[in-house]
């Protein structure tokens, strides 16, 4: 086991090709719908995304609906929601691992690979239920 820090986990993005930067010891990313962060909190990793889709406040109900929904049918990511700004709402999605003991090369980019999937997994199930708050275009969608 290695002691788990964010250029154990630039690595880990390097190897799969992913584009990312590094500002003061957080490791940022993203693709077309997520923003991504990937953190050291104490002895634990964070693997944090937050969905693109921009969420009326008068969604609220229908939010806590789908969040939970999600919640309680995935181990994965955990999603929740909270106010950004006076009128909408933002949904994130957390996953966390305990790194007190370190972590193997192929332990961190399990993580960090299997929490991807997951969080994209998650934003395609928010896209599919709240299909009017998608505004953009995935340009790897063939049309």
């Amino acid at each position: 086991m290695h002691p788990v820090t964010i250029e154990a986990v630039e690595e880990i993005f390097k190897a799969e090709n992913l584009e990312y930067r590094v500002e003061n010891g957080t490791l940022l990313s993203g693709f077309v719908n997520a923003a991504i962060v990937v953190a050291i909190d104490q002895d634990h990793l964070v693997f944090e995304s937050l969905w693109r889709g921009e969420i009326p406040k008068d969604m609220a109900s229908h939010i806590l609906l789908a969040t939970n929904e999600h919640n309680q049918t995935h181990f994965a990511p955990t999603l929740r929601f909270f106010e950004q700004g006076e009128d909408h709402i933002a949904i994130s999605a957390v996953r966390s691992m305990d790194i007190t003991h370190g972590a193997s090369h192929n332990q961190l980019g399990a993580f960090i690979m299997s929490s991807i999937d997951v969080v994209l997994q998650a934003f395609d199930f928010l896209a599919t239920s709240f299909p009017t708050l998608v505004t953009w275009e995935d340009p790897h969608n063939e049309h």
